[in-house]
């Protein structure tokens, strides 16, 4: 379906739906008018999610819903296999998106990065390593992740790609220091783009798409800018503020809780 179009119109019929019939059951549904648009909304703590219990086994869960989106079925399974050949990719991304939620750096609706920019920019910062602990799947096993591979075959690619052994032994506090001096001090955000798919930096190119813009980081498959959210030149320097502070104070105090402290982040969610 046209996403502009007929899946915002699905899709607004659908947060309807939930705020009338269903408002016992949800929560806040609110329709997103993005590229891709999606209703965010939370589930009540119900009897409607009871025999669902051991997969939501806390209230207040919460959903993005789109329509058609076939380059998010693609990308599920290529994020999934990257988070099974090496374990540091699962607990680097969610430590790195709990920081960035609690920093208030981790929400494209209000200008700053979307989950998956920095699901993305974790991988790219492992793939760049002068060890690297990640390679490019895409060029590794280009069948596997074939973009015009039926959709219904997609899901058996992560089964057939073995574990990577890298020789970086590194721990996950080292690798979430460096993850933020690459950001505040390394990359070059004004002339480069972030790139899974190459597995390293890349210039980036003079479409409109890129041009004049603060992030940009490569879907891998469609090459669109998963970043294009973050258009206010105020909300990208909080975000490379945030970076460069965080690696000054974990490379100092090497805590964690200095930038993202337990109590206050299980109060905030």
């Amino acid at each position: 379906v046209n996403q502009k179009t007929e899946a915002r119109h699905i899709l607004s019929l659908v947060q309807k739906l939930f705020s009338t019939k269903l408002s016992s059951y949800i929560e806040r549904p609110q329709l997103i008018r993005a590229k891709v648009p999606i209703v965010k909304f939370r589930d009540k703590n119900t009897m409607m999610l009871e025999s669902f219990s051991f997969l939501f086994p806390n209230s207040c869960v919460e959903f993005d819903l789109n329509v058609n989106n076939v380059v998010g079925i693609r990308n599920t399974f290529l994020l999934r296999t990257y988070a099974c050949i090496e374990k540091r990719v699962r607990p680097l991304v969610l430590v790195v998106k709990k920081w960035a939620n609690f920093h208030d750096i981790n929400d494209a609706s209000r200008g700053t990065l979307s989950s998956y920019s920095l699901v993305l920019m974790v991988l790219h910062y492992l793939q760049t390593l002068p060890e690297p602990i990640l390679p490019s799947l895409q060029k590794n096993y280009p069948d596997s992740f074939d973009p015009t591979m039926q959709l219904h075959l997609v899901h058996q690619a992560p089964c057939t790609i073995p574990p990577y052994l890298s020789k970086n032994g590194s721990s996950l506090g080292d690798l979430l220091i460096g993850f933020f001096k690459y950001y505040a001090t390394e990359f070059d955000w004004s002339h480069q783009m972030i790139s899974v798919r190459e597995a390293k930096a890349i210039p980036r190119p003079d479409g409109i798409e890129w041009r004049n813009k603060f992030i940009c980081v490569e879907e891998p498959f469609d090459g669109t800018n998963t970043a294009r959210a973050v258009h206010e030149k105020q909300k990208f320097d909080i975000i490379r503020a945030e970076f460069l502070k965080s690696w000054q104070v974990l490379r100092d105090k090497k805590d964690l809780h200095c930038i993202l402290p337990l109590r206050t982040t299980t109060q905030k969610r």
